[in-house]
C-alpha cells in the first residue's frame, strides 16, 4: 500500500505559507525590516504578539516564522527571514491626513521591538482622484515633476499592474515618520491584486536595502584586494626573474598570502552571496510590478538602475577579484611546487651519480689490486700442492722431479686464477 513521504504536506503548505492579503483603498501602511540575530528571533516573535494585542488584535498566532492578524481597523503581519525579521502594519480606511498616526509611533519607537531597523516604507494608498499631481506636492514638496535631469530627490513615477494603479515615490526618507514615503493610486485594482502590489513594494524598499549591506564590506575589502594582488605579482616577477631565492622560501610566502585571501574570502563571501540573491529578488519584484512610464518622470526600474547599479557592480567586482585572487594564487603555488619537485628530482639524480661514482671508483680500485690478489691466490695453491705433494710422495729424488714439474704449473694456475677473477668482474665493467 502506497504511503505518504514525510514532508508531503510541508511541501504541500509552502506555497500557500505567506500569501498576499486582500486589501482595498483607502488604507495606511507601515513596513519595517528589522535585522536581529537568528537567536534572537523568538523574542522578536514575542515582541509582535504584545504589539498586536495593543492594537487589539488578539489572536495566538500558531506559526512563528509567519502569521498575519487582523481586526476591523488595524492588520499585522509578521514575516521571519534568516537575518531580519519584517514587519508590517495596516490601518483600515485610513485618509491620507492619517499619516503615521500618533498611537503607532510609540509602538515603533519605544524600543520594545528588538533589533536595528534596516529600510523602512509607508504606503499611502487611495482611490483615483482628478489631481494627482497637487495630492503628490502636498507630500513631496512644490517640485519641477516634469524635469528631465537627474536631480537630489527626484520623484520616480510609474504608471503599474498594466495601469491599474500609479505609483510615485522619491525615495528617500521624510522628516515626520523617518520612513520613505510611496504614494499609490488605485485605478482599477482587484482586492488581492492590491495587496500583491503593496506587498511588492515594501519587498522593494526591503531588498534594496538589504542587498546593500554589502556595499560597504567591498569598499573595505577594496584596497585590501589591490595590496594583495601587488604582492601576488611581486612573488611572480620574482619567480621568473634569475635570483638566488629558494623556491621553498617563495611558496612559504605564497602560502601566507593565500591565507589572507581566505581570511577575506570567508569574511566577505557570505555578504556578497547575499547580495546577489537580494539584488536578484529586486530586479524580480520590479519586473513584476509591470510598469509603464509617466512621461516626464523616470519609472522605478529606471531610478534603481540609475542609484543601485554601481553598488551592485561594486559588490560584485569586489566578489569576483577575490575570487580570481585565489586562482591566480593556486596557479602560481602549483608553478612554485612544479619548481620545487624538479629541485628535489636534480638532487635526487645527483646523489644516485655520486653513488655511481663511488662504486665504481671501488670497482676500479678492486680491478687494480686484482694481480695482487691473483699473485697471492697462485702462491697459496702452488703451496698448497707443493706440501700435499711432499707428503704423499716417497723418495727424495722422485720428490725433486716431482716438483720441479709442478714449478712450471704456477703461470697456468696464475692464468686460470687471472681468468676466473675476469669473469666475475665482466657485468661491472659493463656498468662502467
Amino acid at each position: 500500500m502506497m504511503q505518504t513521504h514525510a514532508l508531503y504536506d510541508q511541501i504541500t503548505n509552502e506555497v500557500h505559507a505567506r500569501p498576499f492579503q486582500k486589501v482595498q483603498a483607502p488604507l495606511y501602511l507601515v513596513h519595517m525590516a528589522i535585522s536581529l540575530s537568528s537567536e534572537q528571533m523568538d523574542d522578536a516573535h514575542q515582541a509582535v504578539l504584545q504589539l498586536a494585542s495593543e492594537l487589539g488584535i488578539g489572536e495566538q498566532a500558531k506559526d512563528d516564522s509567519f502569521f498575519f492578524l487582523s481586526s476591523e481597523k488595524f492588520a499585522l503581519r509578521f514575516e521571519r527571514h534568516n537575518e531580519f525579521y519584517s514587519l508590517t502594519l495596516y490601518h483600515f480606511g485610513a485618509d491620507s491626513e492619517d499619516i503615521f498616526p500618533q498611537r503607532w509611533k510609540p509602538l515603533l519607537c519605544d524600543g520594545r521591538l528588538p533589533g536595528k531597523m534596516l529600510a523602512g516604507v509607508e504606503i499611502i494608498f487611495r482611490k483615483r482622484r482628478e489631481d494627482p499631481l497637487a495630492w503628490c506636492r502636498k507630500y513631496f514638496g512644490q517640485r519641477n515633476f516634469a524635469a528631465e535631469e537627474f536631480g537630489d530627490r527626484q520623484l520616480a513615477a510609474s504608471e503599474v499592474m498594466s495601469g491599474g494603479a500609479t505609483v510615485w515615490t522619491d525615495f528617500a526618507a521624510c522628516e515626520e515618520s523617518g520612513l520613505v514615503r510611496v504614494l499609490v493610486e488605485d485605478r482599477s485594482l482587484q482586492p488581492f491584486q492590491a495587496g500583491r502590489l503593496l506587498q511588492r513594494i515594501c519587498e522593494i524598499e526591503t531588498y534594496r536595502h538589504v542587498a546593500l549591506l554589502a556595499l560597504p564590506a567591498a569598499h573595505a575589502a577594496m584596497p585590501l584586494i589591490t595590496t594583495l594582488d601587488k604582492q601576488l605579482a611581486d612573488i611572480t616577477h620574482r619567480m621568473t626573474a634569475d635570483n638566488k631565492e629558494q623556491p621553498s622560501e617563495v611558496l612559504q610566502e605564497l602560502m601566507t598570502l593565500a591565507a589572507q585571501v581566505e581570511e577575506l574570502s570567508a569574511d566577505t563571501a557570505n555578504r556578497f552571496s547575499a547580495s546577489e540573491a537580494y539584488f536578484a529578488l529586486l530586479d524580480t519584484r520590479l519586473t513584476e510590478l509591470r510598469q509603464e512610464r509617466i512621461e516626464g518622470l523616470q519609472t522605478i526600474t529606471q531610478f534603481m538602475e540609475r542609484r543601485l547599479e554601481p553598488a551592485r557592480r561594486t559588490c560584485h567586482a569586489a566578489g569576483r577579484r577575490i575570487e580570481q585572487l585565489s586562482k591566480r594564487i593556486a596557479r602560481v603555488s602549483e608553478l612554485i611546487r612544479s619548481q620545487v619537485d624538479l629541485s628535489i628530482e636534480q638532487q635526487n639524480r645527483d646523489l644516485l651519480e655520486a653513488l655511481n661514482g663511488r662504486a665504481r671508483r671501488q670497482l676500479r680500485l678492486q680491478a687494480k689490486l686484482e694481480s695482487f690478489t691473483i699473485i697471492v691466490v697462485t702462491y697459496y695453491a702452488f703451496d698448497l700442492i707443493e706440501r700435499t705433494i711432499r707428503n704423499t710422495v716417497p723418495g727424495e729424488e722422485l720428490l725433486n722431479d716431482v716438483l720441479m714439474g709442478v714449478s712450471f704449473s704456477v703461470p697456468l694456475i696464475a692464468g686460470v686464477l687471472w681468468l676466473y677473477v675476469r669473469q666475475l668482474l665482466k657485468g661491472y665493467d659493463e656498468d662502467d
